[in-house]
């Protein structure tokens, strides 16, 4: 069946209220429900529908703006798997300049075309799949915003040595997977091959941006992409979800941005203005004999992690001590809000009897450069997984230590 007419079926109301009806049931359990002529009573594609209750059971936390839209429809369960979540898209949106004119090489499920076009862009969407292509034009007329994205269902490669007219940005997600469905990381591997099409993109745009894997080395990504104005590690409630490339033939390398993201603000942005991923010389370490001796203990997010520039970190907050050069768990007496990271309070540094009280309470366990794993630790002295508070293990001077810390949000 014309996927068209499965468009033109999902916008019928009983679709939707099917949809809205069955939101919480199993997939499975419906289909064994409505099997055979029951389901060919039905005036819309069963199958679509499953579809949707399904992706929209998985889409609550990373599209749910989209998903209040009862009209917003998914091709197949992989396109929301692979689609950006919605507040790093709205990221994405936030870095390109106002007004201009976008053109996305691999547009998928269409999430960062749409986000572009709500912040007043003008978006070519490319795409080769035609069940997408019609997807994000009816999702479009759906938002209303299908005045600001126009769709082309090709190969993006193929229009780029076509295309006469420039654009401001080119923006472009490459496909992850090889032919066998395993995943890849490296811009080459990626289809389309990014690197080896730079000569027709630049004929068509002096300024790109580049989504990749969250696993790509950063010393790669400055060795190997020329014109690199900028690097974004976008993390998501600390995660880590992508590394971003800002390539531009105008500007000169600026640093890393290392940003946290949550559903409608920025949880924390810190920037690396120099191009050294590791200053060893201006990192403070602790000297103290116990982590007690200080107030706070911070531990950098999987984004900062990556850049591991600790120099920067330590020259951003002067009273920051690094625990161990290879404990990458800081310590201070101040406060800071903007870290990007876990920040706590540190409550005690239990002895033997408060370790034996521990059994049976919860407790998030962390174990850093510490001869357990944080597992270990748990069964060691019979913690339960969960709660507010946290047991930290990680070596501090070289010295195995335990520390009972409470978790602070950054307004306090």
């Amino acid at each position: 069946m014309n996927f068209s007419r499965y468009i033109y079926m999902e916008i019928s109301e009983k679709m939707q209220e099917f949809v809205c009806s069955h939101a919480a049931d199993d997939v499975n359990t419906l289909r064994l429900r409505y099997v055979g002529r029951k389901a060919e009573a039905l005036d819309f594609s069963l199958d679509l529908a499953l579809v949707q209750i399904e992706a929209r059971r998985k889409a609550r936390k990373k599209l749910p703006s989209y998903i209040e839209n009862e009209r917003f429809i998914f091709p197949t369960l992989l396109s929301e798997e692979q689609a950006s979540n919605e507040a790093v898209a709205r990221y994405h949106a936030s870095l390109m300049p106002q007004a201009a004119t976008i053109l996305d090489l691999t547009a998928g499920l269409g999430i960062d075309d749409f986000e572009f076009a709500k912040a007043g862009l003008f978006v070519t969407a490319c795409e080769i799949d035609p069940l997408k292509c019609d997807a994000i034009q009816h999702n479009a007329e759906a938002l209303g915003l299908s005045d600001r994205i126009t769709v082309e269902n090709c190969d993006s490669i193929d229009y780029l040595k076509s295309q006469v007219k420039k654009v401001d940005v080119i923006f472009a997600d490459p496909a992850r997977r090889n032919e066998s469905g395993g995943r890849v990381h490296a811009l080459s591997d990626c289809s389309p091959d990014i690197l080896a099409a730079m000569p027709f993109i630049r004929t068509v745009s002096a300024r790109m941006m580049v989504k990749a894997s969250p696993l790509l080395d950063v010393s790669l990504i400055r060795n190997t992409v020329e014109n690199l104005k900028k690097i974004h590690i976008v993390c998501f409630r600390g995660e880590c979800k992508e590394v971003l490339m800002d390539i531009s033939a105008d500007n000169a390398y600026e640093g890393i941005t290392v940003v946290d993201l949550d559903r409608d603000k920025v949880i924390s942005s810190f920037s690396c203005d120099t191009d050294v991923t590791t200053d060893k010389v201006s990192v403070r370490y602790f000297s103290g004999s116990s982590p007690s001796e200080r107030k706070y203990l911070y531990e950098p997010n999987p984004g900062m992690m990556k850049v591991a520039d600790w120099g920067a970190l330590c020259k951003a907050f002067p009273d920051l001590q690094k625990c161990n050069a290879n404990t990458h768990i800081f310590l201070s007496d101040t406060f800071y809000s903007g870290f990007p990271g876990r920040m706590l309070e540190i409550a005690s540094i239990p002895d033997k009897k408060e370790l034996k009280a521990l059994k049976g309470k919860k407790f998030n366990v962390v174990a850093r450069n510490y001869p357990l794993s944080a597992p270990e630790i748990a069964r060691k002295y019979g913690i339960i997984s969960g709660g507010n508070d946290y047991l930290y293990g990680f070596r501090c001077n070289g010295i195995p230590s335990l520390v009972i810390a409470r978790y602070l949000k950054q307004d306090q």
